[in-house]
C-alpha cells in the first residue's frame, strides 16, 4: 500500500528579517495579482523553465483535468515543470483572474503554527475549457513571494456547458422540437424513459447517489443516460438498509448537484427520509432509471475496435434488452462485496451469525430482550447495530481488533466543516473547490492540528471511552478521519449515541488483537482462549475492494483490465475513483454524498470530452 508513504512534513520557508518600512508592505491583492500575471506570462511562453522565478523548489501542484486527463498531484519543482512542459502545449492556460470579492479573495492567513501564506482562488481557461483553482504563496527569506500548493480543476467544456442557471433549456412547447405534434413533455419523456429512439450513450449500474448525481451532471451536458437500479424503487438502497441508520454527515456538506436540500431540512436525515428524496430527486432531475433491472450476468462485452459495450439489461418484468452505450459506470456504493469471513465452528454455532450488511433491526431477530449479542468490528455499523441490540434490551459487547478513530456528531464533525459547509460558508461550488484544493499527503498533514483541537473538545469523551477498554486511533500521522476514510473506507465511528453507552458500561468491549479463534455451539472463542456467551454474532468486517463487484457484475474479462479502487497511488491520489480505470470506457463512482456531488462533476466532463474528441 502507498498510503502509509503519504506522511510528510510541511515545508518550512523562513521569512525574511522586518526591516522599518516608510509605505506600508502592498496588500495580499497586489501580491497575488502580481504573482499571477507573472505566472501566466510563463504559462503563454510554454517555458517550464522559467517556474522557478514564481515556485518554490519544494512546491506541490494538483491538477484535475486541467491539464491531463487525470487526476495528478506532481511535488517537487522538477517535477511540476516536467508535468506542465508535458501539457502546456495542448492545453494553453490563459486568462488567469483572481477572486475579488468573497471569501476566496486574496487574504493572509495561518494554517498552522508556523506557515503564514496568502491564499487566493482563481478562474482562468484552457483550449477545451473553463477552471478554477487556487493559489497558495509563502514569503522566502529573498523576501520574493512564491507559491507553495497550486490547484487547478476543469470546471466545464467549451461549446459544452452545462444546461444550468443562464443556459437553462426554455421548456415552453415552442422549443420542442418538432413542436409539440410530435408530442408534448409528458409523451416525449415515456419515449425516452424506454430509449425508444437512441441507445443511451452511458449506463450507469446503480442509482443511488453516485448514479444520481452523475446522471443529472450527464444530462445537463446533453449527454444521454441510462441508470439501472435492482431494487423495487429508487432509494430503496438507504431505505433497506438497518432501520435506525441515519447520515453521519451534516445536510449542509450533503447537497446534491443542481438540487440542494431545503433550509428546513434537519440537519442528519433519517435514511426512508433520504430513500424518498432520492426517489423525488430522480423524478426532478428528469433521469432516466430502469428499477428492478440489472446487467445479466455474463453478458457484458466491450469491443476495443468501435470502443462500444454491449449489456443486456434483465427488467422488472423479466424481458431483457440489449444495449449499445459507449461508458459503463459503476455505482452501486464506494466499497465491494461484504467481507464474511468464516471461523472453525461456525456451523455448530446454535445461535444467528450474519455480516452487518444484513442487519436491518434488533426487533426483527426475535426476542433481544436478554440476549447476550457480539458485534465484531467497531466502525460505524458496528456502533449502530451494537446501540440498536442494547435499545432493544440484549446485554452487548463490541470485540475489537484494533484502534478506531471516534469524533462525535455533537462537537468535532462540525469543527471539520466549519466556516465552509455551514450556514456561514461560502456558495457551495466555491466551497467544492477549496475543499479539494489541497494534495492529499497535504490534507493530511494540516488535520493532525485539526484533530488535536477535537480530540481537546472531546476530551471527556475520549478519556471515558479508554477507561471503559476502548483502545483510540487516531492515525499513524495522528491525522484523523480523513486518511482512514480515503485510505480504508472505514476505521473510524462519528459518534451519535454508543460512545456514551460503552463509557456507562452498558455496552461491554472485549479487546482482541489476534482475532477470533473458534465458534462452540454458545459462544465465540477469541484468539487469546477468552470465551464470550452469544445468541447473535454480528459480523461487522466491512467490505471488499469495489472491483470485485465488477467482476461479479462484468465477469472476470473486464475485472482483470480494472485497478483496485481506492487507497493511494504513488501520487497521493486516490486508485482508479472518479478517474480512469484501467478499461477504456469503464468508470467507477462512488463515496460520500459530498465526495459524489463533487466528483461527479469530473466524471460528466471526462465522458463528454471523450464523446466530443476533446481528449486527443
Amino acid at each position: 500500500m502507498f498510503a502509509e508513504r503519504h506522511t510528510i512534513q510541511l515545508p518550512s520557508f523562513s521569512k525574511p528579517a522586518v526591516k522599518s518600512q516608510v509605505t506600508p508592505p502592498p496588500s495580499p491583492a497586489a501580491i497575488a495579482q502580481q504573482w499571477i500575471a507573472s505566472l501566466e506570462s510563463i504559462l503563454l511562453s510554454k517555458d517550464a523553465s522559467a517556474l522557478g522565478r514564481v515556485l518554490h523548489q519544494d512546491s506541490w501542484w494538483r491538477d484535475m483535468f486541467a491539464l491531463s486527463w487525470d487526476i495528478r498531484t506532481v511535488h517537487g519543482l522538477d517535477k511540476v515543470s516536467a508535468y506542465l512542459s508535458d501539457n502546456l502545449t495542448h492545453t494553453t492556460p490563459h486568462n488567469l483572474r483572481l477572486r475579488e470579492s468573497g471569501k476566496f479573495a486574496p487574504s493572509l492567513g495561518t494554517p498552522i503554527d508556523g506557515v503564514e501564506w496568502i491564499e487566493s482562488m482563481f478562474d482562468f481557461e484552457t483550449r477545451v475549457g473553463r477552471g478554477s483553482g487556487m493559489l497558495r504563496l509563502i514569503q522566502g527569506q529573498d523576501g520574493v513571494w512564491k507559491a507553495c500548493m497550486m490547484y487547478t480543476a476543469l470546471q466545464e467544456l467549451k461549446g459544452f456547458e452545462e444546461k444550468a442557471w443562464a443556459r437553462r433549456a426554455h421548456g415552453g412547447n415552442n422549443s420542442l422540437l418538432g413542436g409539440a405534434v410530435k408530442g408534448n413533455w409528458l409523451e416525449r419523456r415515456k419515449r425516452q424513459m424506454e430509449f425508444l429512439d437512441e441507445e443511451p450513450t452511458v449506463v450507469v449500474v446503480g442509482a443511488g447517489q453516485s448514479g444520481l448525481n452523475l446522471g443529472a451532471r450527464l444530462q445537463a451536458l446533453g449527454t444521454s443516460v441510462l441508470l439501472v437500479d435492482k431494487n423495487d424503487r429508487v432509494g430503496d438502497n438507504w431505505r433497506n438498509r438497518y432501520r435506525t441508520l441515519v447520515t453521519h454527515d451534516p445536510v449542509q456538506y450533503t447537497h446534491m448537484a443542481f438540487m440542494p436540500f431545503p433550509a428546513n431540512w434537519p440537519l442528519f436525515t433519517a435514511k426512508d427520509k433520504l430513500g424518498d428524496w432520492f426517489e423525488a430527486y430522480a423524478s426532478l432531475m428528469e433521469l432516466n432509471v430502469w428499477t428492478k433491472s440489472y446487467p445479466k450476468p455474463g453478458s457484458t462485452s466491450y469491443d476495443d475496435a468501435t470502443k462500444t459495450w454491449t449489456v443486456e439489461l434483465v427488467r422488472g418484468d423479466g424481458s431483457t434488452r440489449t444495449v449499445h452505450p459507449k461508458h459503463v459506470v459503476l455505482a452501486t456504493g464506494h466499497a465491494g462485496e461484504a467481507k464474511i469471513p468464516t471461523f472453525t465452528g461456525q456451523s455448530d454455532f446454535k445461535g444467528k451469525a450474519y455480516h452487518a450488511s444484513w442487519h436491518q433491526d434488533a426487533s426483527l431477530t426475535g426476542d433481544a430482550a436478554g440476549k447476550k449479542v457480539v458485534v465484531i468490528g467497531t466502525g460505524n455499523s458496528g456502533h449502530d447495530i451494537a446501540q440498536n441490540f442494547y435499545e432493544n434490551g440484549a446485554e452487548v459487547t463490541m470485540v475489537q481488533r484494533r484502534g478506531t478513530y471516534v469524533i462525535s456528531a455533537a462537537k468535532g464533525l462540525f469543527m471539520l466543516h466549519e466556516g465552509m459547509y455551514d450556514e456561514t460558508g461560502p456558495p457551495i461550488e466555491d466551497a467544492d473547490i477549496a475543499g479539494q484544493s489541497l494534495p492529499i499527503p497535504v490534507q493530511f498533514a494540516l488535520n493532525v492540528d485539526l484533530t488535536t483541537r477535537i480530540a481537546e473538545a472531546e476530551k471527556e469523551n475520549i478519556e471515558g471511552l479508554t477507561k471503559a477498554g476502548f483502545k483510540i486511533d487516531f492515525g499513524n500521522d495522528k491525522s484523523g478521519i480523513y486518511r482512514k476514510y480515503i485510505t480504508r473506507g472505514g476505521g473510524y465511528y462519528i459518534d451519535v449515541g454508543c460512545s456514551r453507552l460503552i463509557i456507562d458500561g452498558k455496552i461491554a468491549v472485549k479487546q482482541s488483537p489476534d482475532g477470533i479463534s473458534h465458534f462452540e455451539e454458545d459462544a465465540l472463542v477469541l484468539a487469546d482462549g477468552s470465551k464470550l456467551n452469544a445468541d447473535i454474532v454480528v459480523l461487522a468486517t466491512g467490505y471488499d475492494n469495489m472491483r470485485t463487484s465488477a467482476k461479479k457484475i462484468f465477469g472476470d474479462v473486464v475485472a482483470d483490465r480494472l485497478k483496485d479502487v481506492w487507497d493511494l497511488d504513488e501520487e497521493g491520489e486516490v486508485n482508479a475513483m472518479w478517474r480512469p480505470s484501467g478499461h477504456p470506457g469503464f468508470w467507477f463512482m462512488g463515496g460520500s454524498l459530498a465526495l459524489c456531488r463533487t466528483y461527479s462533476r469530473f466524471v460528466a466532463l471526462q465522458i463528454k470530452a471523450i464523446e466530443e474528441g476533446l481528449t486527443h
